[in-house]
């Protein structure tokens, strides 16, 4: 008999999006909590690419402006049913909040994504119950750092 010892999977860190689907969100949300609302790390590396402070807080504040619509749009797909609309608004709003630092919301829409991807609306919409709050705790932050760090 073979030894399972060197079968386990993968190591899952913070950008390994794979192992995601195969876990409830009971599972994850332990995951979830660990990542921060605001990654100030990711905001001072954009500022690196962006060349200009006033470019950067535009950007972000645009940011903000759009989130609760982006959120409602994936929350507004889901409650309807309509999967490749919620699946597109949860990417979109995944890679938005890539690119503004907000790793929590992040990883939460890619994992409404990929529960869609696997066919489970239910778990994805659980999951999506997090958006909201995670959004506005994601604004406070950005507020403060907009507005004085």
């Amino acid at each position: 008999m073979k030894s399972q010892k060197n079968k386990s999977g993968p190591v899952s860190g913070p950008a390994d999006r794979t192992e995601a689907p195969d876990q409830g969100p009971r599972r994850y949300r332990a995951r979830i909590n660990r990542e921060p609302a605001l990654d100030r790390m990711r905001v001072q590396e954009l500022a690196g690419g962006v060349h200009s402070q006033s470019r950067l807080l535009e950007f972000l504040d645009v940011f903000l402006v759009l989130l609760p619509s982006r959120v409602k749009n994936v929350v507004s797909a889901l409650d309807s049913g309509d999967v490749e609309a919620a699946s597109a608004a949860a990417q979109s709003l995944a890679s938005s909040a890539a690119m503004a630092g907000a790793s929590r919301l992040e990883l939460v829409a890619w994992l409404v994504d990929n529960d869609l991807r696997i066919d489970r609306m239910d778990r994805a919409r659980e999951t999506a119950r997090r958006l909201g709050p995670d959004a506005d705790e994601l604004a406070s932050a950005l507020s403060r750092l907009l507005t004085g760090r």
